[in-house]
């Protein structure tokens, strides 16, 4: 649905948050002609020019002429407003369906991704790619702005458009209406509250593969393969009509990444030494961005001048210097036990103190627990509420080695008095911590001078927290009060 089947139509703005803003926007810019209302668990006093308050009472009252609900992201299947729009047989569409409409009508190239994790470093890689091998390229999507609010600056500048989509962007996608080039990365468990099943969680995900129209092309990941199988979600990759890439398949095959570099069906391209992102699954992220950027019109020179250029976005394994006489990685991005075995595996054995823990949704973290023990991390610090299956899940491996002190009442503080924490144990020990704050003290003292503590959470933060933008900026904050003095 293109905004210009809108202008004269009643609309529901189901959220006002950056999305609903940017679409109310759009349409006051474009002359909707019709009234535009706002449907929300809780909407700002004060409201954008020409739009009006729904409550649930008006909206079973309403019997506006053919109105149409442009939905944000945030309203899950099962949300009480989102059923009560489908009870009222209201139809419903979004921002990224909008905008994917109006690139396909316009002509304009766009490489669509999605992925458990990696996707918006993926698409950060893909749109400087172009750039460095002079293709005007615009990133937008679940990294940044709103597309809608581009929408008129990309239909006048015309760029190639890349679009970095989540599983909440992608989970209502219909065939056709999708993307010219779409990008699928590696796949496990995320964001099953909202979804409601794993099924439902890599179905959405596969509707950005399915949405691709006839001609177009898609670059997957290989290790998705066995999923979308085991799913019966693979279909989309046998259809006839698209051409498929596989990333990562086997040595000597196509694009593949491992600990010497980027290579090319079995000649090195990129050598390691020039990738500043660390970890293998970053070197993966390049190649997925790669296999894209060169279908639309990067050469191997763009994706080296990128990659020697490009550290990392926020909180994805931030270096954050020393502090306290130790140096500390913020990775409040890790939202999921893979992501921190990533990071684990990004810091080589490097890490003295890993802190995990945030809102559980009962991940399986039997993986991460190998991880720990495979890059011989000496400690282990727990936070709320997650922390507490990690620690059960340990100690049914071996209690022995948990603290179950929490910092804030002294007692893991007290435990480790006198304790010398640079001596290296065979198995890791594990504490738990109250919150950020005595997770960041209780790591400092674990953690010898000139050591690393990493902060992965493997879990989410909206229990308290916005995003794990504000999880991040409040463990950097904590870093600025240690003490300066490393034998403080």
């Amino acid at each position: 649905m293109r905004i210009s089947a809108l202008l004269d139509r009643p609309v529901i703005l189901l959220g006002l948050g950056r999305e609903g803003l940017a679409a109310a926007s759009l349409l006051r810019a474009r002359g909707h002609r019709a009234p535009c209302f706002a449907l929300a668990d809780q909407l700002p006093p004060d409201l954008p020019t020409g739009v009006r308050s729904l409550g649930v009472a008006e909206l079973a009252a309403l019997r506006a002429d053919r109105p149409v609900a442009v939905r944000s992201p945030g309203f899950a299947p099962h949300h009480p407003l989102r059923q009560a729009l489908q009870a009222k047989n209201i139809e419903q569409t979004t921002g990224t369906r909008i905008m994917l409409a109006e690139l396909q009508h316009a002509g304009i190239a766009t490489t669509a991704i999605t992925a458990s994790k990696g996707k918006s470093t993926t698409s950060t890689l893909l749109q400087g790619c172009l750039a460095a091998s002079g293709v005007t390229a615009r990133l937008l999507g679940n990294i940044g702005a709103p597309a809608l609010a581009a929408l008129d600056t990309v239909l006048a500048e015309r760029p190639q458009v890349v679009l970095e989509l989540s599983s909440y962007q992608c989970d209502d996608l219909q065939a056709g209406e999708g993307p010219s080039q779409a990008v699928l990365g590696p796949l496990f468990p995320e964001h099953l509250d909202w979804h409601g099943s794993l099924e439902a969680y890599y179905a959405a995900k596969v509707r950005l593969l399915q949405a691709v129209p006839a001609g177009g092309r898609l670059v997957v990941h290989a290790s998705a393969r066995p999923v979308l199988e085991a799913f019966a979600l693979d279909g989309v990759l046998s259809r006839p009509d698209l051409q498929v890439e596989w990333v990562q398949a086997a040595p000597g095959q196509g694009l593949f990444a491992d600990a010497a570099g980027i290579w090319r069906d079995g000649e090195r391209i990129i050598d390691s030494v020039a990738i500043r992102l660390p970890g293998q699954h970053n070197r993966e992220n390049a190649c997925l961005a790669f296999a894209a950027a060169r279908h639309a019109g990067a050469d191997v020179a763009g994706l080296h001048a990128m990659l020697q250029g490009f550290a990392g976005l926020p909180y994805r394994l931030q270096d954050e210097g020393m502090h306290g006489g130790r140096r500390w990685i913020n990775d409040s991005i890790s939202t999921a036990p893979e992501a921190a075995c990533a990071a684990l595996e990004a810091c080589q054995g490097q890490v003295d103190t890993l802190v995990v823990g945030g809102q559980d949704r009962g991940y399986d973290y039997q993986p991460l627990l190998a991880a720990i023990r495979r890059w011989r991390v000496r400690h282990v610090v727990t936070l709320p509420d997650s922390g507490a299956r990690v620690l059960a899940a340990q100690a049914l491996a071996d209690p022995r080695v948990v603290n179950p002190g929490v910092a804030g009442s002294g007692v893991a503080g007290q435990a480790l008095a006198g304790q010398p924490a640079a001596e290296a144990t065979a198995t890791p020990q594990f504490h738990a911590a109250g919150n950020l704050q005595e997770a960041v003290q209780l790591s400092y003292r674990l953690t010898p001078p000139g050591g690393l503590c990493l902060f992965s959470p493997a879990a989410p933060s909206y229990h308290l927290w916005s995003g794990f933008e504000a999880r991040g900026a409040e463990f950097r904050r904590w870093l600025t009060e240690l003490p300066p003095n490393p034998s403080a």
